[in-house]
């Protein structure tokens, strides 16, 4: 009986030193996330003094937060707004996106500049929408429209034929771009979930992400 006390009691305290240890591990991954610095990958070990073999640290990239996705530069700019008053400081960002196609409908003239300038004042006069392509394949063409969809493009094409004029539809693509806003690592810890919350409620749809904060141009550094 006695035996068996003492094996509960050896036991328990192994327990306790088994829980103290892996506390301690997890509270080192925490800190490790968040410090500025990371040991390097193992397998790549630096030579110290007397032979000895010593881990190197390497900077890690700070995480920023991005938030978005925006299609027009004036709603990120809303959101920036938003967060500055909030005391949270960040910036604007964009990237290229997939583009969309616009379906123009043109009249091709011969003859040059001044002759499709002559061919818009008529236009103009009889109350036809149009204006003069100044650059692109179409350069000085005219553009009777732009249209979103070709059916639509089309149907007006078959109304100005009706009154004398021919025309094209002529598909377009148009680079489009997407606007973000980024907090930097400083701030970053401000965007909680109750934050992004409260901010979805105005901005509907509104996501975030953790990527490595960019660079700053060189040109940019203060001497």
């Amino acid at each position: 009986m006695k035996a068996l006390f003492l094996f509960l009691v050896l036991l328990n305290i192994l327990y306790a030193l088994w829980q103290l240890q892996d506390g301690r591990a997890s509270r080192a991954i925490l800190e490790v996330a968040d410090a500025p610095e990371q040991i390097a990958p193992l397998g790549v070990p630096q030579p110290g003094r007397d032979g000895e073999v010593v881990v190197s640290r390497v900077p890690s990239a700070p995480l920023c937060v991005q938030l978005g996705v925006f299609s027009e530069q004036l709603r990120a700019e809303q959101l920036r707004q938003r967060l500055l008053v909030l005391g949270i400081q960040s910036r604007v960002t964009s990237r290229e996106a997939p583009g969309v196609v616009s379906y123009w409908l043109v009249m091709k003239i011969v003859g040059g500049r001044d002759e499709a300038l002559a061919q818009l004042a008529i236009l103009q006069e009889r109350g036809i929408d149009s204006f003069l392509i100044t650059e692109g394949a179409f350069t000085d063409n005219l553009s009777l429209g732009v249209f979103s969809r070709d059916d639509n493009a089309n149907a007006r094409r078959l109304q100005l034929e009706a009154q004398g004029y021919r025309v094209e539809v002529e598909p377009v693509d148009q680079p489009g771009r997407e606007y973000f806003v980024q907090v930097d690592a400083v701030a970053r810890r401000l965007v909680d979930q109750a934050l992004l919350g409260r901010l979805r409620e105005d901005f509907p749809g509104l996501q975030h992400q953790y990527q490595a904060c960019p660079a700053i141009p060189s040109d940019l550094l203060e001497p």
